[in-house]
Formats: structure tokens, sequence, C-alpha cells
């Protein structure tokens, strides 16, 4: 593994070959058609039409834990630290507001048509949505979820790892020893929660606690985590420049390189493998099964593979499924999409499957789901990030007395050259990714 910073008289790197949408600050929509799937798996299992889609969650959480530690470790690369106070602006400014539209929605409805039961069942689960601790509540009340906010456990479960998981990759990466022992460290903690798992089924806990608890769950985002990390460290291993442009097979030396860029042309079979999941997978009602014992991690795996055969973008038919316009778009859309698709489908179960049939119904929960979304991201999500402080974005400037961030070791660039290593595919996950 190379030495944290490169010597800043090296030539010049030769220009990176061209490669589509995989430039320095571009867009991969490639990752975005994986959001649209993981969404409309869960909007369709919500319908009663996809069994399995429930693990759609899980491809989310691994696009979540891909994406924010690649951008946590070239923000390191570039900066020479990693702002603490700034990463978590940027995530209150990307999913609060729309959030918080949700569920000031759900107030006056919930007034006019819910009794004082259901009034108090909102008030629980809303507070507990607000402050992010909606998975832990389901974890000891799985039925008291409602109507309204039934969905957003994932939600907490995703900001309990961006309060935690940043504030651990700095202190690793204090010591460059435990820096570049950090896969072999992510590796220990997939491990440890796959114990822990079989230690909480043993000792006879249900479904829901395995499935909804921060503890028992965390694996899949750091299996996302693993995957940025090696993908990272193989970019860094790159001694003529061709890397620049985030294409694994050209660099030379690299046998992390080399392997990532393999397991990249099965990410066909990996999403393959997940399609027969969301249709196959188990009930979660019931004792703890087959899923809780090593399944999630497999699909966590498998979604990874996916991962890295969408954010190398071979040329194929995959490329082009998913970064096709539509499913592009509805990835872009997916945070509000899951946020509004919940109480859109218990009303379509409710009132239109009984009336016109599941998959009727099931349409028009879609469009009025995708209508909602696109409101909620056109007039507040995309607004708000136009519009949040400079400071936020800030970029090239020192750590100032007082800010929350820690100097690592890499204070230079880690290429001679004025841009940063790639971190993916899609240089705005702060915008895009749900999470």
């Amino acid at each position: 593994m190379d030495k944290l910073t490169e010597d800043a008289s090296r030539e010049p790197a030769p220009p990176a070959r061209k490669v589509r949408r995989a430039t320095i600050g571009g867009h991969n929509p490639a990752l975005d058609g994986l959001r649209a799937l993981a969404v409309l798996t869960v909007l369709f299992h919500h319908m009663d039409l996809v069994p399995g889609g429930y693990l759609g969650v899980d491809l989310f959480l691994v696009l979540s834990g891909f994406l924010i530690t690649g951008l946590l470790l070239a923000e390191r690369d570039r900066e020479g630290w990693i702002s603490l106070r700034a990463f978590w602006a940027r995530r209150g400014f990307r999913l609060l507001p729309a959030f918080y539209i949700f569920v000031a929605a759900g107030i006056p409805l919930v007034l006019l048509v819910k009794d004082t039961d259901d009034q108090w069942q909102f008030l629980r689960n809303g507070l507990a949505a607000l402050f992010y601790v909606a998975n832990i509540q389901r974890t000891l009340n799985p039925p008291d979820s409602g109507a309204w906010f039934g969905h957003v456990w994932t939600l907490s479960l995703e900001e309990q790892f961006y309060l935690l998981w940043p504030i651990a990759l700095v202190l690793i990466c204090r010591s460059e020893r435990w820096r570049r022992r950090l896969p072999e460290i992510l590796i220990s903690a997939v491990i440890l929660v796959l114990i822990w798992r079989e230690i909480l089924i043993g000792s006879g806990v249900s479904n829901f606690r395995i499935y909804f608890a921060p503890d028992t769950r965390f694996d899949s985002l750091l299996v996302g985590c693993l995957l940025a990390t090696w993908r990272h460290e193989a970019l860094r291993s790159a001694a003529d420049g061709t890397a620049v442009a985030g294409d694994l097979s050209r660099v030379a030396g690299s046998r992390t390189a080399q392997l990532l860029a393999r397991a990249a042309t099965f990410g066909p079979v990996g999403l393959l493998g997940l399609v027969i999941l969301f249709f196959t997978g188990p009930d979660l009602h019931g004792p703890p099964n087959w899923m809780a014992r090593g399944g999630y991690l497999l699909v966590a795996v498998l979604a990874a593979v996916a991962v890295l055969g969408a954010d190398q973008h071979r040329p194929g038919w995959y490329d082009r499924v998913l970064s096709a316009r539509p499913a592009a778009w509805v990835g872009r859309i997916s945070y509000s999409l899951y946020l509004w698709h919940f109480p859109v489908t218990g009303v379509a179960n409710d009132s239109l499957v009984p009336r016109f049939g599941r998959v009727p119904a099931a349409g028009a929960a879609l469009v009025v789901s995708l209508g909602l979304a696109s409101a909620s991201y056109y007039f507040v999500e995309r607004p708000v990030q136009r519009r949040r402080p400079a400071w936020v974005n800030a970029r090239g400037t020192a750590p100032r007395r007082g800010r929350t961030s820690i100097v690592t070791p890499s204070a230079e660039p880690l290429l001679a050259t004025t841009q940063p290593l790639p971190v993916n595919g899609d240089s705005e996950p702060v915008r895009r990714i749900h999470s």
C-alpha cells in the first residue's frame, strides 16, 4: 500500500482516457438506476406484490455506506482532514427539509380523519422519527408504527450510521497504522454483527428484533464502507495517473484493483441475485429464518457486486438499463419517493385493492407517489440544496479553531494533480442518495 502522500515533484500524469460519466465531478446515472430499483421494490412490497421487496432497503444501505465512505476518504486525501461539522450539515440540508414537510403534512390529516388513539400513536411515532430513533421504537413495539411512519425506521438507522461512522473513521485515520488496516477492521465488524445476530437468535429474540435494531443491521452499511475502502485504496496505488477516471482495470500493479475490476464484471450477476431474492425472500413474520442467519449478509454482498458493476460502467445492457433516463430520474427522487410511498400504499391497500384489484391499485399508488415525490424534490429538496451556506461546500481551506475536524497525516493531495481521486461515479451523493 502506498504512502499517504505522493511526491509533488513527480512528472505530470498523462491525461486519462475518456470514460463515459466517470470523470472527476461527474454523475453516474447507473447508481441512480440502482436507487430506483431499491425504492420501487420496497413500494411494490408494501402493495404485497414482491414478497422479499423489503430487501430493497439493504441495497439502499450498501449504497449509503459506499458513497458516504468514499466521500469521506476522498475529502481526507484532498484536504488533509475530515470536517465532521460540514458532513453533518450536508446531511441535514439534504434530508431534513423534505422529511419535515412529510411529517407536517400528516398532522392535519390525522387530526381530521383519525380517532384519539390513532392521534396519540401518530404523536409517539412522530417524535421517534424526528429524533431518529424510530428503528429502536419499532424494535421495542413492532405493531405500533402506524400508517404514516411505518417505514422511517430505515432513516433512523442511516442517521445513526451517519453520526457514528464518520467519528470512527476520523479516529482510525489519525493513526497511519490503523488506517492501513481499515479493510480488516471493517471485515471484523461485519463478522461481529453476524456472530451477534446468531447469539440473539439463540436467546430466542423475535425476527423483528433482528430486522429493525441497529446492532443487527449495520452489517449492510459496513459492506458498502468496505467496498468504498477497497476501491479507494486500489486507486491510491495508481502510479501512472490513469486511475483519475476511476477505471480500476487501468490501475497497473494493484492486485486489489484487478480483483475489483474482475468483480465489477459480475455486476449483472449480483443484480440478478438480488431480483431473485426480492421475489423469493421469506416473510418477516414468525421466528428468525435463514435471512437472519446470514441471508442479510448475502444480500449485502450481492448488492455490493451490483454497485461495483454500476460504478465501473462497463459498456453493455447492464449499464444501459440502469442509466436509462426513466430509471435515473426515479433514482434522483428516490428519497422523497421513499418518504411518500408508505402512506399512499396504505390508502391504496385499504381503499383501492378491494374495488379494483391489487395490480391496478399498485399502479395508482405508484403514480400518486411519483407525483408527491416530484413535488418534494423540485420544490423542497433542490431549492434548499441550492441555497445552503457556502461553508458547507467549502474546499481547500485549513481547519479553523473550533471547527469539528481532525487533521490527518495526508495534508497534501494524493496525486500530483489539482483534482482529487473520484470517490465513485456520483459526485453528489449528499444531494442524491436516500438513505
